[in-house]
């Protein structure tokens, strides 16, 4: 990629200020994590030390023999004006600003952050923050953050937010669920970087297949709506907007010392973008979205072992803007040839308890509904008791389409203790969750 950004992501060298030999500190947290898995150059920056946590360290940023691509500035505010201002012109091309304190805390802090970022701009700096958790590259093992542990890297979901703490519940959720992540960025307060830039940058990603926007604020309003049209036209974009309300705005104007204007930039998102109204809502979006392929169109067919759930299901998908049609007389006729009388076979299809047959009744349903080319997309509900046989999740998971109908979702309704399937599914490209509402909205953005 030719962008200046690629040296934010992927960096070559890497510089740590306010690195410390002292357990337990951040600045010692943060060195050791980097040296585990960034296989670049790692250098600290540190006064009374010659080498921190096995790292070479050197006094200043002048005296580091060689050009730094990111530095990462652990100090307190006060301390951090001072270590951009003594730094050689053209030494270093970005700073995550980690620490807090400037324009989101007062007035003084807000003078700082300006200052901070014209001494930056005057040696070729580029800013990113302050006030950040940090910034991460999965699949380069980079972990330039506050985070405890990386998630899953590889070609996946990148985000862009200016919260820290919706970065550590995307690496808590990707871990959990083994959702490849490729890039992660926090712009914290702005002081220079972009929300446009960064989008711009994700759209050409080729590491990126979806990208999330958790925003509370974009300051160039129009630079950002044309990103984010840009983006939408080359891959899946999921937003959620916060800071829409008017206790929101207060909290997030608080948070950040930003224009409160996310309201405004979902307003003029188009169509293509998927809009979640949560930071779970877009997690789970982008969990479908990395595994499975687009439908078609918004024709929902519902495979069920339990009536109820079928029709909740239902009004669900068409409060959703799904259409639940009634399955034509031969895909019905077809269906009754291997399920009970009994069953029910109009969409919803109703399997009944025979949950002894379900490892081999759910795939011939499946088949059916795709060899008739009458939906778009399936959601298939397991419940109650099927939910702990694993041979119904192997069956599902090894179940390989072969109709035009491949966008499949699940819910899946069980106790904590029989979770185990969920993960044999989603690690065969099945997303899964488990309640109704979320599984239904996932459905709905494969739809969009």
């Amino acid at each position: 990629m030719n962008s200046p950004f690629e040296r934010l992501f992927n960096p070559q060298s890497i510089a740590v200020a306010g690195a410390s030999n002292t357990p337990g500190k951040l600045g010692n947290d943060f060195i050791r994590r980097l040296a585990a898995g960034y296989a670049g150059t790692l250098v600290a920056v540190n006064p009374r030390e010659k080498e921190v946590a096995g790292v070479s360290s050197y006094p200043t940023l002048a005296e580091i023999p060689a050009p730094v691509d990111l530095l990462i500035a652990l100090m307190p505010g006060e301390r951090l004006l001072p270590l951009v201002e003594g730094c050689p012109p053209g030494k270093v091309r970005f700073v995550a600003a980690i620490p807090s304190g400037f324009a989101e805390a007062s007035q003084i802090g807000r003078q700082q952050q300006e200052q901070l970022a014209a001494l930056a701009r005057a040696r070729g700096m580029r800013v990113l923050g302050p006030n950040i958790v940090g910034v991460f590259n999965g699949e380069l093992g980079l972990n330039a953050s506050l985070m405890p542990s990386l998630p899953p890297g590889g070609r996946g979901l990148s985000c862009l937010t200016q919260s820290g703490g919706f970065g550590m519940a995307l690496a808590m959720y990707a871990l959990d669920r083994n959702l490849p992540v490729a890039k992660f960025c926090d712009l914290g307060n702005m002081a220079d970087v972009q929300v446009h830039e960064i989008i711009d940058y994700l759209a050409d990603d080729p590491e990126t297949r979806v990208v999330g926007l958790f925003l509370e604020s974009v300051r160039d309003h129009d630079a950002a709506v044309a990103a984010l049209n840009a983006a939408a036209a080359k891959k899946p974009v999921i937003l959620t907007p916060v800071g829409i309300q008017a206790g929101g705005r207060r909290a997030s104007v608080s948070h950040l010392g930003l224009t409160d204007d996310a309201a405004r930039f979902a307003a003029a998102a188009p169509k293509g973008v998927i809009r979640t109204e949560t930071a779970l809502d877009l997690l789970n979006a982008a969990n479908a979205l990395v595994r499975q392929p687009r439908a078609r169109g918004r024709r929902a067919a519902i495979v069920t072992g339990t009536g109820g759930i079928g029709a909740e299901v239902a009004d669900l998908c068409e409060a959703s803007g799904l259409a639940v049609n009634p399955f034509s007389e031969k895909l019905q006729s077809r269906l009754r040839s291997f399920l009970p009388g009994y069953a029910g076979v109009g969409n919803p299809v109703d399997l009944t308890p025979i949950w002894w047959q379900y490892p081999v009744v759910y795939p011939q349903v499946l088949d059916a509904i795709g060899q008739s080319d009458e939906a778009d997309l399936v959601i298939v509900c397991i419940t109650d008791v099927p939910t702990q046989y694993p041979d119904l999740a192997d069956a599902l998971a090894n179940w390989a389409p072969t109709a035009p109908v491949q966008c499949r979702v699940i819910f899946w309704g069980a106790r904590d203790k029989d979770c185990a399937g969920m993960a044999r599914l989603e690690s065969a490209g099945l997303p899964c969750y488990r309640s109704t509402r979320e599984t239904v909205a996932v459905a709905a953005a494969l739809a969009s």
